[in-house]
């Protein structure tokens, strides 16, 4: 601004900074006690360091403040699977479900709400039928919902959806400021099934986040001769959204002549392009000392075509850990934790001959730390797996220095051999660790689920099996011991119509991301649908809430518990009703009775 102003018009200038002072103190930049971005800050930790009004002591009084719609309204909002982002009191949320996203002011009152005008509007009327505005969220989780968090800078705002889109909205007003659409000509090595799931982050001045072609729902069927898109990172400038750089996850794939086809005992799947690679659905983190970008890498949807130098089918991308430059995008080095896995949804996800689970990619963020590493403290990078483990890597070069221990046998009851008591959660193609696991420096706090035998059985009909468990685990940050476990205790009866449920005694899985804030450890549990706090140094339970289906990870910030509620996971349908479905949602805030630092906000502007 003052490049544009002439010095010597000083009472223009003087006038200019007083409304630049007014502006900042409108859209105030987010502060420590915020929660800005999925992960609250871009070294992925989930850890709010400024919060000092909730604690161990106090915590079991939480309440709800609030709930957006409010009670009574009458309105409806589509499901909230992301981690709510906010910022002086305000917060930040789109729906996966109606496709829309709102910021909400402190007090729970809608600030402004936006959607594409590309997309069809919703109709909500509701004849009690198959009009019902439910039934017509219920497959828009597939094609155009939100499953991204928010990115709130000091003034705009960033996300990214399932139909392939990237925005710029304008923080205080809601205002489009630009859309980048990763599936039309124009952005590079676009793909009709382009998919955004990674949450953003600001990085070298740069908004980064990872997406792509979801290919793996069809990949490998009669129907589908595909198998062409990849996984990307991208670096996008936050004026224009111009591409600053991309870094495309394998080699670009190529037409398979003839095709390749793979067995199993599920069939026959044939691929006529390969190698292809799953969208990146681990949201990156950034270490502004080396200048890196970390982020974890999904499975091969198809395979490579093999020489007689490299016969395997995989590529040395898939289910790795990767670093980037955050200036060019060029690869720094790559760590393959899961080779071999060449996996689709019509496959099973277990090989008996390789003894091998397959669909084991790594969501998680890898969280930047530092730990002692033969007395010298040393800079890491520890992520979480769908394999059950926690891995650590020397930040600067992708050494693997240690991981928990994996179950690694068969997926049949009983577990033989016995796992190691150690093991945080079983692998599964929808099981293990997911994404948001948290570290406060000292420890690392994982999520887990336990539904080995889901996907993974001779047949499909088989393997509909629920889940067995759920837990959250703390252990020391270079995981030579475990601290404590959570374990959640079982659901007597889950889904189907009353009075007969279809499945009993099931396990209660952790999916959300955690948060962690002044000693107590939050997340939500997805078969019996709570808001759950246990103290962060013990694992000993201090407060559960009800909340109905769930699978949002809660968000903590002046004093306040943020969680969206929920399901469309793991499908559109409710026949996998020990993960309950509901596919409209609430927006909650929790703190404790009276008035609070949140409610002497105002406008939070």
């Amino acid at each position: 601004m003052k490049n544009r102003i002439p010095s010597r018009l000083f009472a223009v200038l003087v006038a200019v900074i007083a409304l630049g002072w007014s502006s900042l103190a409108v859209a105030a930049a987010p502060e420590a006690a915020d929660w800005p971005m999925y992960n609250r800050d871009v070294a992925g930790w989930r850890f709010n360091a400024a919060e000092t009004t909730l604690s161990p002591e106090n915590v079991g009084g939480l309440v709800e403040k609030w709930r957006f719609p409010a009670e009574g309204s009458g309105q409806l909002v589509g499901v909230i699977h992301a981690t709510p982002s906010v910022v002086n009191g305000c917060v930040y949320f789109g729906t996966a479900t109606e496709a829309t996203f709102y910021a909400l002011r402190p007090d729970g009152s809608l600030k402004w709400s936006y959607r594409n005008p590309a997309y069809p509007p919703i109709k909500a009327e509701s004849d009690g039928g198959a009009n019902d505005v439910t039934d017509k969220l219920r497959f828009r989780g597939s094609d155009q919902g939100i499953m991204t968090s928010a990115l709130v800078t000091e003034d705009a705002v960033y996300f990214g959806d399932l139909g392939g889109w990237i925005y710029a909205l304008d923080r205080a007003t809601g205002a489009e400021r630009w859309k980048v659409h990763t599936r039309a000509d124009g952005f590079p090595g676009a793909h009709p099934l382009n998919w955004v799931f990674a949450s953003p982050i600001l990085a070298d001045g740069k908004i980064v986040l990872g997406g792509g072609a979801l290919e793996q729902l069809i990949a490998g069927t009669p129907f589908y001769k595909g198998s062409s898109g990849r996984g990307f990172v991208v670096a996008l400038d936050p004026s224009d959204g111009h591409v600053v750089w991309k870094y495309d996850v394998g080699p670009k794939p190529e037409p398979l002549d003839p095709p390749i086809v793979m067995k199993d005992s599920w069939g026959e799947h044939k691929f006529y392009f390969g190698p292809g690679t799953s969208s990146i659905w681990s949201s990156p983190s950034f270490d502004a000392e080396s200048g890196t970008i970390y982020f974890g890498s999904d499975v091969n949807t198809s395979p490579r075509k093999p020489t007689d130098d490299n016969p395997a089918l995989h590529t040395r991308e898939s289910c790795a850990v990767i670093a980037l430059d955050v200036k060019s995008g060029g690869e720094k080095w790559v760590t393959q934790i899961n080779p071999g896995d060449v996996w689709t949804n019509a496959m099973r996800s277990y090989n008996p001959d390789e003894k091998r689970y397959k669909d084991q990619s790594i969501g998680d963020t890898p969280k930047v730390l530092t730990i002692d590493v033969k007395g010298t403290p040393t800079k890491v990078v520890g992520a979480g797996c769908k394999n059950g483990g926690v891995y650590v890597f020397r930040a600067e070069n992708g050494e693997l220095l240690a991981h928990t221990p994996l179950y690694l046998g068969p997926p049949s009851y009983p577990l033989t051999p016995t796992p190691d008591p150690r093991v945080l959660a079983l692998p599964s193609a929808i099981g293990g660790l997911q994404s948001g696991c948290a570290t406060d420096g000292a420890s690392i706090f994982t999520n887990g689920i336990d539904t080995v035998r889901f996907g993974s059985q001779a047949t499909p009909a088989a393997s509909g099996s629920p889940p067995t468990g759920g837990r959250v685990t703390a252990v020391s940050a270079d995981l030579s011991q475990e601290l404590w476990r959570h374990e959640r205790p079982k659901v007597e009866k889950i889904g189907g119509p009353a009075p007969k449920p279809a499945y009993t005694n099931v396990g209660d899985p952790v999916a959300s991301g955690i948060a962690i804030a002044n000693g107590v450890a939050y997340f939500t549990t997805v078969a019996s649908g709570k808001l759950v706090a246990v103290n962060a140094k013990s694992g000993e339970l201090i407060k559960e809430i009800y909340l109905g289906p769930v699978w949002s990870g809660p968000s903590v910030s002046r004093g306040r518990v943020y969680v969206g509620t929920g399901n469309t996971l793991f499908s559109p349908g409710d026949y996998e009703s020990f993960f309950p479905k509901q596919y409209t949602g609430v927006l909650y805030s929790f703190g404790l009775s009276g008035e609070d630092e949140v409610d002497k906000l105002g406008t939070g502007e």
